[in-house]
């Protein structure tokens, strides 16, 4: 693990030191640039529409985030880590942790179902065809994932899963699966046929969860 002391001094002195009023502007962006993404889309998130909805001056936006990829990509952290929170926020809420594996289709669902969640896949289809961003989310994106198995394994364990490493796979699959069924539910949220393929994925990872913890207990 990467230790604070093996940085040079120098490097660590050139890090702006953010007041109390720059971290409330930053927070004011990031939320306005959430909130553009989501309703928007990633086109029309420019730096002018984000200054506009959060209120604050250029000068202000330019000093927080020199571009627009460091803005987006800012904000696409910032809305993982809360997607993330999210998650934690509804496990924490069943205490018993067989139940709480479960649960995690309808909890993963639920977090996919947020604002933050839209403006997250709204800059990751962008960064098909923008490579500035993509290379900016990557290690967003592998720091995040890592967050996520680390969950995964900890909810497995405290479960008795007899296979944590299928768990954790398991629970990847279930996060890709449902962004997609949210994808195909933007334009119709009335779709028979996917709402029929949504209860599949849950009677699937019902399965799976009588096989790893055994016959629920009524």
């Amino acid at each position: 693990m990467e230790n604070r002391s093996d940085h040079p001094p120098h490097t660590l002195a050139a890090r702006p030191r953010r007041t109390r009023r720059g971290e409330e502007t930053r927070r004011q962006l990031i939320n306005a640039a959430i909130e553009c993404l989501c309703e928007r889309g990633y086109a029309a998130t420019s730096i002018e529409t984000v200054m506009e909805r959060a209120g604050v001056s250029r000068g202000s936006v330019l000093h927080q985030f020199p571009t627009r990829i460091a803005l987006i990509t800012g904000a696409v952290e910032a809305a993982m880590d809360q997607m993330m929170a999210h998650t934690r926020g509804l496990m924490r809420q069943i205490p018993d942790p067989a139940a709480r594996y479960r649960a995690m289709c309808d909890l993963f669902w639920e977090t996919q179902n947020i604002p933050e969640s839209a403006a997250v896949t709204e800059a990751l289809l962008a960064s098909r065809w923008d490579a500035a961003l993509r290379d900016a989310l990557r290690p967003i994106g592998m720091r995040v994932e890592a967050e996520i198995d680390q969950d995964t394994r900890a909810t497995a364990l405290a479960a008795g899963v007899k296979d944590v490493e299928a768990g954790m796979v398991h629970a990847r699959v279930l996060i890709l699966t449902l962004r997609g069924i949210t994808l195909e539910l933007m334009y119709d949220k009335g779709r028979a046929m996917i709402h029929r393929a949504l209860e599949q994925i849950r009677a699937q990872h019902a399965a799976h969860c009588e096989e790893m913890l055994g016959p629920e207990k009524a």
